[in-house]
């Protein structure tokens, strides 16, 4: 990957995402962009902003599961999307992330079409089965003029330019991986994301169950089979993931016979291999 990393160019970003200049802010270190979007909503209650956050470093990130998340400065693309969920329903913010992940995807077979990206479920991007970055959604209620409107933390966290001694130092050499085989420019990905992921949200607001089919349609996690963990790592069932229903739930032909449900925030879903666990 790169010999040498620098830091986030916010100008160029900026240059080539136009719509959101003013509205992206760049921290070369923080402790999570996540809870720097809670705390500004929460700060500004009844005016809340769309904004877009950018760091090079988090001292605090987290992944799904209350999971850390940490790589060296300038190593990835460590982000935060803020939007108000409307017209979506609290129910259906999935989709956002759902419209997320399938952005990450889009834009970098537009960068690098040979880069074998592929979504597991709930949130995880893999490549060669292993994870090369993850989503994780917040939701803040009560907010808006009225304080009525649900606004929803959209954080992602990619791999860039990890090197193997990264990876091995993190003990994640056989679990993670960097998002593309060669080298990715960060602003001009970025931007490719962002321009994506606003052509879904029109879509979430006119045809959100096409948005959800195709989603379904691109998770590797489907027609394999899987074992489920609970957040201590302990084995609850297994069994055959054979679809998602209509509020994201993983579908599971159990092994017993049973057909279950599993909710993304309570398990972990194990590939065939056994190498993978999110």
């Amino acid at each position: 990957m790169e010999k040498e990393r620098r830091f986030f160019d916010l100008a160029e970003f900026e240059e080539l995402a136009l719509q959101w200049r003013n509205r992206a802010r760049y921290f070369a270190s923080i402790n999570s962009t996540n809870q720097e979007a809670r705390q500004f909503l929460r700060a500004n209650p009844r005016h809340p902003q769309e904004m877009l956050l950018i760091a090079d470093q988090q001292t605090a990130g987290r992944g799904r599961l209350g999971r850390v998340w940490q790589a060296p400065p300038a190593s990835g693309l460590l982000c935060t999307l803020v939007f108000p969920l409307a017209p979506l329903p609290l129910e259906k913010a999935f989709l956002c992330t759902a419209s997320l992940a399938l952005s990450v995807v889009a834009s970098v077979k537009e960068l690098q079409p040979d880069a074998g990206i592929g979504l597991k479920w709930p949130n995880d991007l893999l490549r060669q089965g292993k994870k090369a970055g993850g989503i994780l959604a917040e939701v803040e209620n009560n907010l808006g003029p009225d304080g009525n409107q649900s606004w929803l933390i959209l954080g992602f966290g990619l791999n860039i330019s990890l090197t193997t001694a990264d990876f091995v130092e993190a003990g994640l050499a056989e679990k993670a991986t960097n998002l593309t085989p060669q080298p990715i420019h960060r602003e001009i990905l970025l931007a490719k994301i962002i321009y994506n992921f606003e052509n879904y949200r029109i879509w979430l607001a006119t045809e959100p169950d096409k948005v959800r089919l195709e989603w379904a349609a691109a998770l590797l996690t489907l027609n394999q089979e899987v074992s489920v963990l609970d957040g201590a790592g302990q084995l609850q069932f297994g069994g055959l993931a054979s679809g998602v229903a209509e509020d994201g739930t993983l579908i599971i032909q159990a092994k017993d016979g049973q057909i279950r449900r599993v909710q993304a925030g309570d398990v972990s879903i194990r590939m065939p291999n056994g190498t993978y666990s999110a």
